[in-house]
Formats: C-alpha cells, structure tokens, sequence
C-alpha cells in the first residue's frame, strides 16, 4: 500500500504517522475502482515503483557483485 499512497492514488484514514499501520476506507477504494482513469494510475504508479526498484538492484550489481554462495557440508 505505501506505493499507492506516496503517489496519493489512497488516503489513508485519518492522519496517521508514517511509520504506523495505515487503515484505509473500503467504501473510497470502492468508488475509485469505478472510474476507469484510477486503475490506469495505479498500474502506472506499480510498474513505475518496480522499474526504479529493479534499476537500483542493477545498478548495485554492477557495482558490486555477489560473493560465491558458501557450501555447505554434510557431516559424515
């Protein structure tokens, strides 16, 4: 949910700190569901968070690449 809020595509109830559970009106995601430009931004703001999550993964891989996974032994 906070990739939908950021954005303000939800409203969360009240005026909760940022750091606390968020609750959210289901009645309002309801009705947002019924106009047909909000699913269209919601999918935007999804693809758009995933895009800059996975650049960044990238971009530290090739900065720094994984160490050789350690193997484990059996005993015995």
């Amino acid at each position: 949910m906070p990739i939908l809020v950021a954005p303000r595509l939800l409203k969360p109830l009240g005026d909760p700190p940022p750091n606390s559970v968020k609750f959210f009106a289901a009645r309002e995601v309801w009705e947002q569901t019924q106009d047909r430009a909000w699913p269209a931004r919601v999918t935007s703001a999804l693809n758009q968070h995933w895009q800059e999550k996975t650049s960044a993964k990238r971009a530290g891989v090739e900065r720094e690449p994984h160490p050789a996974p350690l193997s484990v032994m059996a005993d015995g």
